[in-house]
């Protein structure tokens, strides 16, 4: 894997599978937002090795916080980091990234994973995840939870089973 060869799948991905409506979601994009964030050039994609993955969580961490933890990268809503996913299982990707998230939600920071074998990445049948490596996602835990709730009003879980909602919402603190 090079950065480059990630970048431009994670980007026809997005393009091809993130950003287009879906039948089985309601007439949902998988992620509404995501089509605004790519264009306006709000994600940044890092590549790293499985074993560095807490230091590359942290390094991000401070590149995205000045000492006070302001978020100081305005111009970024999320930051992707990707690895091997064929070197960490899927518990083992779960229990770091709980750990990690126990750490920052302090900070308002919340960490998403996307492993290729989770078997809970599906939306009524929809298979959510990337598939071509493991992704951590970093972004702010206030700003996901409100653009959560603005979904939530607008019907986009409507869709979802409570299987799919524990994964990727409510386990969320709402602060």
């Amino acid at each position: 894997m090079d950065i480059k060869e990630i970048k431009t799948e994670l980007i026809t991905w997005l393009k091809t599978f993130v950003e287009k409506p879906n039948p089985l979601l309601g007439g949902w994009a998988p992620c509404p937002y995501a089509r605004k964030a790519r264009i306006d050039d709000k994600i940044y994609i890092e590549l790293t090795e499985t074993q560095l993955l807490e230091a590359a969580v942290l390094d991000n961490i401070f590149w995205l916080e000045d000492t006070a933890g302001e978020w100081v990268v305005a111009d970024k809503d999320v930051v992707i980091i990707a690895f091997d996913h064929n070197e960490i299982t899927v518990d083992e990707l779960s229990e770091f990234v709980d750990t990690m998230n126990n750490k920052l939600i302090k900070d308002d920071i919340i960490i998403l994973e996307d492993h290729p074998h989770a078997e809970a990445d599906k939306v009524n049948g929809v298979v959510m995840n990337f598939g071509k490596c493991g992704l951590l996602l970093i972004q702010r835990l206030s700003t996901l939870n409100e653009a959560s709730e603005q979904l939530k009003a607008k019907g986009y879980y409507d869709h979802w089973d409570d299987a799919a909602l524990n994964y990727v919402v409510n386990w969320r603190p709402t602060k």
